[in-house]
């Protein structure tokens, strides 16, 4: 997509972002993973481009949403910060590797990091499972595959 241009509509959006973009490989970490493909999509510090809203999450920590309306909140405003942030999901993708990070460090069931893989998925990224950093000298890390989401 050439710089300037705004997508009309998120299917719009979504169409041209996963026809220019190469295959991404998308990890989740725990949060003190220090690589610097590290994305930290935190409740409290998160980049607000990918990071729930504040009012979304609290009502689903207070029991007033339940995991699918969190969910359908969740996936809306990705597909409105699809449209109004192309730049910063741009470069999101260039690395070629994302290392999603939360302070919560929830599992698959836990953690709105697995519902942001899925939104990524549909861009194009291909989820590896977990990279668990080792100490910082040996520089070494080990990938281990989860479990993903099923719908």
């Amino acid at each position: 997509m050439g710089a300037g241009a705004i997508p009309l509509s998120v299917e719009k959006a979504r169409a041209q972002f996963k026809k220019s973009s190469r295959r991404t490989a998308l990890y989740t970490a725990p949060y003190d993973y220090t690589g610097d493909d590290k994305v930290d999509v935190s409740f409290n510090g998160g980049n607000a481009v990918f990071t729930p809203p504040r009012t979304l999450m609290l009502e689903y920590r207070l029991g007033r949403l339940s995991p699918e309306q969190f969910q359908a909140g969740y996936c809306t405003f990705l597909e409105e910060s699809l449209v109004q942030h192309l730049f910063n999901w741009n470069k999101l993708f260039e690395s070629g590797r994302i290392v999603l990070v939360c302070s919560c460090n929830g599992g698959a069931d836990l953690c709105h990091r697995f519902v942001l893989i899925d939104f990524l998925k549909k861009l194009g990224a291909v989820y590896c499972g977990d990279v668990w950093s080792r100490k910082k000298k040996s520089g070494k890390r080990t990938v281990h595959t989860s479990r993903l989401l099923k719908k």
